[in-house]
């Protein structure tokens, strides 16, 4: 590449082999056209150097804007995958708390208040009652009388191949109706609060 050196060495060489072919009386003028070439040239170069450094800056920052975009990126996916995790950690948590929620004396009047609430939201007709096996067996009786104090509700029990953890769902028999009261959907309606409070604690 050449530099501003070699140009003003080449316009000197030239110049000094033009002022021995001309005559003595042309050399002022001659002198005086050469330095303003080299001036104009010059200002080219310089103004080449300006242009380069700015498409240079220019260069530097987009580079830089994409690295830093690409590390907001990569922070955002960092954080989401953690937030994923914590949710899912923080749900396991609670459905291992309400597992053993349900096998304890304290679950008894919980599940037979969410079935008394199920029947009073309802109108006459017919319904299949949808429970887990272990709560029928535990609670068989306490749901016939209950089923009894609502006689306009024709109700069959259903035994549930899912597990949802504990508490019933309920639905018409041409499956229209439904309402779930189960402690799994109760959980899962906590999902989004969580995510949210688990936002808060990684902002």
């Amino acid at each position: 590449m050449t530099t501003i050196e070699d140009k003003i060495s080449l316009f000197s060489k030239i110049i000094y082999d033009k002022v021995n072919e001309e005559k003595e009386e042309r050399l002022e003028v001659f002198a005086s056209v050469a330095q303003e070439k080299l001036d104009i040239e010059r200002g080219k170069i310089e103004e080449l150097m300006r242009s380069l450094q700015i498409e240079v800056s220019k260069k530097s920052n987009i580079k830089a804007n994409v690295i830093i975009a690409k590390e907001r990126v990569s922070k955002q996916r960092e954080v989401l995958l953690l937030k994923d995790k914590l949710v899912k950690d923080a749900l396991e948590d609670v459905r291992q708390k309400l597992v053993e929620f349900v096998s304890l004396p304290e679950y008894k009047p919980y599940f037979i208040s969410a079935l008394k609430k199920t029947f009073e939201r309802i109108d006459s007709g017919n319904y299949y009652l949808i429970v887990l096996k272990r709560d029928y067996e535990r609670f068989q009786d306490d749901i016939e009388v209950l089923c009894l104090k609502y006689p306009q509700r024709n109700v069959d029990i259903v035994v549930s191949e899912v597990d949802f953890i504990g508490g019933l769902m309920l639905k018409d028999f041409e499956g229209k109706f439904k309402i779930d009261n189960s402690i799994n959907s109760k959980l899962q309606d906590c999902k989004e609060v969580i995510g949210v409070r688990v936002m808060e604690v990684l902002a």
